[in-house]
């Protein structure tokens, strides 16, 4: 199922730090910025395999970006906001994927206790 609107809110990660030019980033965080783009392309594009795999990737480059030594945590904490709303706004967006496939189910199942009863009656 392709996703048009997810993520509009979100700052992708290549545009999220529009002053980042003055303030020293780390490679762990350079890193998340990156995934994180990636992670709202894959959204966009309805790949979920890849979404998950991101998701992975982005997990323990948090990890890996709070455990570095002389970080910039004004820019780490930036990195995190916006991956913050970007998983906010996928799992809404899952959620509403998940209600209206419960939808389509429910009317297929509606659908063929209605084909049972035809054929009881034909």
């Amino acid at each position: 199922m392709r996703l048009r609107h997810c993520c509009v809110t979100s700052r992708k990660a290549g545009t999220a730090f529009a002053n980042t030019e003055d303030r020293p980033m780390t490679v762990a965080v350079k890193q998340l910025e990156d995934t994180h783009q990636a992670l709202v392309e894959a959204v966009h594009a309805g790949d979920w395999q890849q979404v998950s795999q991101l998701d992975h990737v982005c997990r323990e480059l948090v990890a890996q970006a709070m455990a570095e030594d002389g970080r910039e945590d004004q820019a780490l904490a930036d990195a995190l906001d916006n991956l913050l709303t970007t998983y906010r706004e996928v799992v809404a967006l899952c959620q509403a994927v998940q209600g209206k496939l419960a939808e389509e189910l429910q009317e297929l199942q509606r659908s063929k206790q209605s084909a049972k009863v035809y054929q009881m009656f034909s």
